[in-house]
């Protein structure tokens, strides 16, 4: 089984934060916080879709500047998502530059901006053609914490504290699909890129009687078949994997309730660990996690993988131990909860 989502941290545990979600087999990342993007090949940021900052201190956002004049020009739509001000925010960056040759480009950009809010979502537009003044403004309907929604994975958001709204992230990948290798090889049918378009009629959720054109015979013909049958002999499908990124923000009641829930069971998670566990009163006054809370709030959320990052620099030669008191505590609570499990030879069960 191959996960479609392959996520990195765009720089080392003391850079500025940021993760780059690359998809196997698209031309499509994501990227979560726009900080110091200079170590990502203007390869990759070409095919950003979409951007979510958690907000817009300069650690998270200077990066806006240089995805912007890689991706000018180009012709695509990028969508940009933050917290409240958000708007206001990217506009302000787009204000600090000179359009008056946007005419000349043949192909542009557009930016779609969307704004979280507690009970909604704002919506504006930014056009290079139009000297990216803001337009198209709408308000939506903000509903069990989603922000994206495509028919192979979801993008969930929750709003934590940091002294302003900042976003904690989840991204979810609706379920594998697998190609069963020996039976595509044991049948008439060739191998390429159709594959990847039969996925995607699954992910789509297209009926059985939907008609598939298949290359059979080394490709020489096209055979139109039904998904159904298809399905039953070449796809196998599991559940899909999920990554969470969490970065500046406060361990409270709240924000620990907020967390947990939009992390459990994440595959990986990615959480900020600036302070080492001692300094748990440093941590609260300005507004982070120490290594020993991103690892109960791991293991509270049942999380599999724990990944800590955004190290204070002050830090620097003890990121092991930074790293080992987030991993202690986070197999403190995974052992806690195993011995409180019921036992399989317990006598007292029936």
């Amino acid at each position: 089984m191959k996960p479609i989502l392959h996520p990195r941290l765009v720089n080392d545990v003391f850079g500025d934060p940021g993760l780059q979600v690359n998809f196997l087999y698209e031309k499509r990342a994501l990227l979560f916080d726009l900080g110091d993007i200079s170590a990502i090949p203007n390869s990759v940021l070409l095919k950003v879709s979409d951007v979510f900052v958690s907000h817009t201190h300069i650690d998270h956002f200077i990066g806006f500047d240089h995805l912007l004049r890689i991706v000018f020009g180009r012709g695509k739509t990028l969508r940009l998502y933050g917290p409240e001000n958000f708007i206001a925010n990217v506009e302000g960056k787009l204000a600090g530059f000179t359009w008056n040759l946007v005419d000349k480009y043949s192909q542009s950009i557009c930016l779609e901006v969307v704004e979280v809010r507690e009970d909604h979502l704002r919506k504006a537009r930014f056009r290079a053609i139009d000297k990216f003044k803001r337009s198209e403004e709408s308000q939506e309907p903000f509903e069990n914490g989603v922000l994206l929604a495509e028919p192979s994975f979801t993008v969930q958001t929750a709003i934590l504290e940091h002294r302003v709204p900042c976003l904690g992230f989840s991204v979810k990948e609706m379920f594998h699909v697998n190609v069963r290798k020996d039976r595509l090889d044991a049948s008439s049918f060739s191998s390429g890129p159709w594959l990847n378009e039969l996925k995607r009629f699954i992910f789509e959720g297209k009926p059985d009687d939907f008609m598939v054109p298949v290359p059979v015979n080394g490709g020489k013909e096209i055979k139109e078949m039904a998904l159904g049958p298809l399905k039953e002999d070449l796809i196998f499908t599991s559940p899909g994997q999920k990554i969470a990124y969490v970065t500046d923000t406060v361990y409270n009641e709240e924000n620990k309730t907020r967390i947990v829930n939009l992390i459990a069971e994440a595959d990986v998670f990615f959480c900020e660990s600036p302070f080492l566990a001692e300094e748990e009163e440093r941590g609260a006054e300005r507004r982070h996690l120490t290594s020993r809370q991103a690892g109960l709030l791991a293991g509270e959320a049942a999380v599999k993988q724990l990944r800590t990052f955004h190290f204070s620099p002050k830090h620097k030669g003890r990121e092991s131990q930074l790293q080992k008191e987030a991993q202690d505590a986070f197999q403190e609570i995974k052992n806690a909860r195993k011995d409180s499990s019921p036992k399989k030879n317990d006598p007292h069960l029936t």
